[in-house]
């Protein structure tokens, strides 16, 4: 099977302050979706986690597990957040204090390579991982080129869940082919949320 993988070398974090406020119903449903992309392989730390960082209003949340890649961006109510790159156990823990704080905004706050995520009192801190994430944007804006027709393709059918739940109850989903061999453009519809997904093909003998 095709993988999106690339080389991740150590990186130091630089000493700066961030800090973004998002509504806490929005967060979960971007986060939920978003990490269930990750790979769950915590040898691979950096893919084990999910990307995060927000600018211009806008907050970006991504992950992938080498065989597909999602990425969901929504309103930021205020601020700005560098690049950041949190272990899947952390967003596990963050998703907990969202589910809690739905009706709430919550507050991501950055200091060097730690992050607090607080909501009306409740706060939890965690120490981001010192990675580089894989240059995914340019798979993206590869895969947003006009489809093209092919006589098929094999592709691993359970991931479809995934896919199914972040678009909701009875929505469908859109998959658009780009190529023999290249990832196939996800379309999923969201609300709130702008999703941008790719899912490698695999290999498959008649």
């Amino acid at each position: 099977m095709s993988t999106i993988e690339q080389d991740i070398p150590l990186k130091s974090i630089e000493l700066k302050s961030d800090y973004v406020e998002v509504e806490g119903a929005i967060l979960l449903e971007l986060l939920e979706g978003v990490s269930s992309h990750s790979g769950k392989d915590k040898t691979m730390p950096t893919i084990n986690a999910v990307h995060i960082e927000s600018e211009g209003g806008l907050f970006k949340a991504k992950a992938t597990d080498r065989y597909r890649l999602i990425e969901g961006t929504l309103l930021s109510v205020d601020g700005r957040l560098e690049p950041s790159l949190i272990s899947l156990e952390d967003i596990k823990r963050t998703i907990t204090l969202c589910k809690a704080h739905k009706d709430n905004r919550v507050q991501l706050s950055r200091i060097g390579n730690a992050l607090t995520v607080s909501s009306l009192g409740d706060a939890i801190t965690f120490t981001l991982l010192g990675g580089t994430y894989p240059p995914t944007e340019e798979l993206l804006a590869k895969s947003e080129g006009d489809p093209v027709a092919i006589e098929g393709v094999a592709f691993n059918p359970a991931l479809m869940a995934d896919y199914a739940k972040i678009a909701g109850k009875g929505a469908a989903i859109k998959v658009y082919f780009t190529g023999v061999g290249k990832p196939m453009r996800v379309r999923i519809t969201g609300d709130k949320i702008t999703w941008r997904a790719l899912l490698m093909p695999m290999r498959y003998v008649d």
